[in-house]
Order: structure tokens, then sequence, then C-alpha cells
């Protein structure tokens, strides 16, 4: 049985897995910043741990991992275990430490719980169609379409927008979020729902936004 431990230190919390080695495979090890990441990080490498043990598959220092939204990566301190390490907000390089990923992960299915919606996190590296305003933090509404695999499928726009798509911008999705973290917990609502900041939040699905969009 795979358990996990908290180690409390000076500015963080670590959470690591005892039972793997059992299993011939590295334990792992993963550091958050605040107490309400404890759980998540827990969730997070008892995920990593059943997966070894079905595929019965091995990570190696350097491997990487999509969880949800976010990209993490695992380093070795020693011969039998691994560090998780993640992207930062730019996705630039990677740091120690998985509060980003988990906090992506945690809120945005939050969201998508609270609209009954399918959890479908767009990858990072993919295109988000913005208005001018967005990275400089004005109200926005978003849409997100059906889209090629290049493209995340939102749209998101100001009152900067005048309907002028020539006017529009493709940024990467991190980008987006990095510059604009108020707006991550909305990116893993799938196609076809809206959501609109403008006044309150007001998040729903439209049926009409079927048309894939390039």
């Amino acid at each position: 049985m795979i358990e996990v431990v908290i180690h409390g230190l000076a500015d963080s919390l670590v959470a690591k897995t005892e039972g793997l080695r059992s299993h011939s495979k590295p334990e792992l090890q993963a550091e958050v910043s605040t107490p309400d990441l404890v759980q998540p990080a827990k969730d997070y490498l008892l995920f990593v741990a059943d997966y070894l043990l079905k595929s019965g598959n091995t990570l190696r220092a350097g491997e990487t991992l999509a969880y949800g939204y976010w990209l993490t990566k695992f380093q070795s301190l020693t011969p039998d275990l691994l560090e998780v390490w993640e992207y930062d907000a730019e996705a630039t390089h990677f740091q120690k430490g998985v509060s980003l990923t988990l906090s992506y992960w945690r809120d945005q299915h939050c969201v998508c719980g609270r609209f009954e919606a399918e959890f479908q996190p767009p990858r990072p590296d993919q295109l988000t169609v913005i208005s001018g305003g967005v990275l400089e933090g004005l109200p926005v509404q978003g849409i997100r379409y059906p889209a090629p695999e290049h493209m995340s499928g939102w749209w998101i726009t100001t009152d900067l927008y005048n309907g002028d798509v020539s006017t529009l911008k493709h940024e990467h999705t991190y980008h987006v979020t990095a510059k604009r973290p108020d707006l991550a917990k909305f990116m893993a609502l799938p196609r076809g729902f809206r959501y609109d900041l403008a006044t309150h939040e007001d998040v729903w699905f439209d049926e009409k936004t079927t048309q894939v969009i390039m």
C-alpha cells in the first residue's frame, strides 16, 4: 500500500510517498507553499504512484508529466527519491515545488464542478485569441469554440474590441494566465462555454458555439 506523509519545513510543506521503493520504484516528494495545497499534493502523488503501479512503468530524472493544465518534472535527489518541479507561470523554466500546478488543478476543477462541466484544460502552449485590454487587466468576456489542435479555442475580449478581427492577437495560453491569473480558473471549461466578468461573474453554456474557429 502506498501512503503519503507530510513533513513541515521552515517555509514550506513537503508531501512524500512511502511504499514505492518496495515495488522497485523511487519514492516521490512534492513541496507546496501553503497548507491548503497539502491535500492536492497528496492526491497528485497518489495519482502518479497509481499510474506507475498499474502501468508497470517507472520514472527517471528529467521526465515530465502533464497534470491538468500544467507541466511537472521529476528531478533526482537520491537514487531512490525523485522531487517534483513545475514550470514557472511563463513556462520558461522549471522551479521546485508544485504549488502553481495544484492551484490551477484545484481552481479549474472547482469552476467546472460549479457549472457541471467536463474538465477539459487546454495545453498551455496552445494559442488563445485576445483583444486589447486583456493583458492589461480590463474586465473580459470569454468564449471557447471548437478549434484546431494548435488553438485552445478561447477567445477573450474586452470592451476595446470593436468587432474587427484584424485587431485581435494570438498569445500562448500560458502567457495569458501569467498576466491574468484571475482568468486561469476558467480555462478548463469545455468548448461551448462563455463567461462575462464585465460587472459580475457570469458563466453559461452556449449551444450555438459549434463552428470550428481557426
